[in-house]
């Protein structure tokens, strides 16, 4: 019985086909061109879908979340984006606490400042500024018979007054401690810090409407708005204070002493600048 047969055809040796038995011994082959192709279908050959993966064209190189010891560049987005790393859930805790400073916020924050806070609630305390302001001129306004003109200036020096009081001030607290070589001195800790404590001045510039002067009485008007503000003084200094003054005691005695006076001093500037640019209202006048 005849073995098999192949068929091999060359064009360099001519037109014709040649029939050899395989089974035959001592039969050479030759130089053919035949070529055995390997269909196998292991891991390793190209195209094959992994199981349970998908077929992807471009393989993208590692990235920044995957590869956490890899130095951030401050121009990429990565770079910003941890310092948003809070949920709301995160945020409204830290203003509580900022509200009721009883216990150590730096303790509470750990490892995980944010600027997501300070950032909105600035920008809340301007609109509120803004809004608790204009209804109060306008109540004083109405009071006195006279016609109130919006002043959109107000806008302005609430979004300036905030925005530096949150970033500025914290930034030069945090290059006076570098200075004095304090070792417990980190940037995001006091934006974050200085962030949060404004948090007071939501509700004291509510309280400030005070539609009390609707019954015609500026002068006890007068006094809520004076009180409000000392009390939201009393409570943000607190917080600063408590949270600030290990920071501030790190470097020598008569150094933070001097810085921690600072703060304070800042902080009621702060406050009066609240009291008497947004709600200085007399029932005459229009004006303290």
């Amino acid at each position: 019985m005849a073995g098999p047969t192949v068929s091999a055809g060359s064009a360099s040796r001519g037109d014709y086909d040649t029939l050899i038995d395989v089974d035959a011994e001592g039969v050479d082959l030759g130089e053919t061109d035949l070529e055995f192709h390997d269909f196998h279908t292991g891991d390793n050959v190209q195209g094959k879908i992994p199981a349970g993966g998908q077929n992807r064209l471009y393989e993208p190189p590692l990235s920044l979340e995957n590869d956490p010891n890899r130095p951030l560049s401050i121009w990429t987005v990565h770079f910003y984006a941890q310092f948003f790393n809070v949920e709301t859930s995160d945020v409204l805790q830290r203003c509580i606490y900022a509200l009721y400073p009883r216990v150590s916020f730096v303790d509470t924050v750990g490892d995980n400042p944010d600027l997501y806070g300070p950032f909105w609630i600035a920008s809340t305390v301007i609109l509120v500024l803004f809004f608790s302001s204009t209804l109060a001129g306008a109540i004083a306004s109405h009071v006195a018979g006279i016609r109130y003109e919006y002043n959109f200036g107000i806008l302005s020096a609430a979004a300036a007054l905030m925005y530096g009081y949150t970033f500025v001030v914290p930034i030069l607290l945090w290059g006076v401690l570098k200075w004095y070589r304090s070792e417990h001195a980190r940037l995001l800790e006091c934006v974050t810090l200085y962030g949060y404590a404004n948090t007071v001045w939501v509700p004291v510039a509510l309280v400030s409407i005070s539609p009390i002067e609707i019954f015609n009485f500026p002068t006890i008007s007068n006094i809520v708005r004076w009180a409000s503000a000392a009390v939201g003084f009393a409570i943000s200094t607190t917080f600063l204070v408590r949270n600030l003054y290990p920071v501030l005691n790190s470097t020598e005695a008569k150094t933070s002493r001097i810085l921690l006076i600072g703060v304070v001093l800042a902080h009621m500037a702060l406050a009066f600048v609240v009291k008497l640019v947004f709600f200085a209202y007399s029932i005459d006048d229009n004006s303290n």
